[in-house]
């Protein structure tokens, strides 16, 4: 032992072998770190790869049992199974709603169109804790498949959706200037 820390102190008096042994060194190192970056391992809790994409597990195409909450300058809700539109607290049958709910056009909100949206919407993000998925739609898209207008807008909207098959929501603030919340019952 004591003569291998006599050869290394000889070693290292030497300015040539001294850069040798710490070029040694450094190239061990990186081949360790490169190793260790190839192998794609992070540890225990984490991971590299991409959460999958995950659409709603209900049908909305088949949705008869909902209700529409709109909220913006003028709010109201409408139930689908009474065919009712409640207005400042007070229930109207939908042929006989108020004038001034005449711009709201509560076909676009039927489960069906949604589904038809969600077909052609990108994943935004996913939230485990709150159980939702969100996704973005193009407007040029919406316009397409609600009024079948060919208009170039790559503005989006949101739509929500919670994993337990219980709400939609809309987001049109920034297009109508209102949100949509949609409960499905069935």
């Amino acid at each position: 032992m004591k003569e291998t820390i006599e050869f290394i102190k000889k070693l290292l008096s030497n300015k040539r072998t001294r850069a040798l042994a710490i070029l040694i060194i450094y190239a061990i190192f990186f081949v360790f770190v490169f190793m260790l970056i190839s192998s794609g391992e992070t540890g225990p809790h984490e991971s590299l790869e991409e959460p999958e994409e995950t659409l709603p597990s209900f049908e909305l195409a088949d949705v008869t049992d909902y209700l529409i909450e709109i909220t913006g300058e003028e709010s109201f809700t409408y139930d689908a199974v009474t065919n009712l539109i409640n207005y400042e607290d007070v229930s109207y049958p939908l042929d006989e709603k108020p004038a001034i709910l005449d711009d709201y056009d509560l076909d676009i909100f039927k489960p069906s169109n949604i589904s038809k949206l969600l077909d052609v919407a990108i994943l935004e993000s996913t939230n485990h804790l709150e159980q939702t998925n969100t996704y973005l739609v193009k407007i040029s898209d919406f316009e397409k498949i609600i009024y079948n207008n060919d208009v170039i807008n790559d503005d989006n909207i949101r739509i929500i959706t919670y994993t337990d098959n219980s709400l939609v929501i809309v987001d049109l603030s920034n297009y109508y200037g209102y949100l949509v919340n949609i409960e499905l019952r069935d």
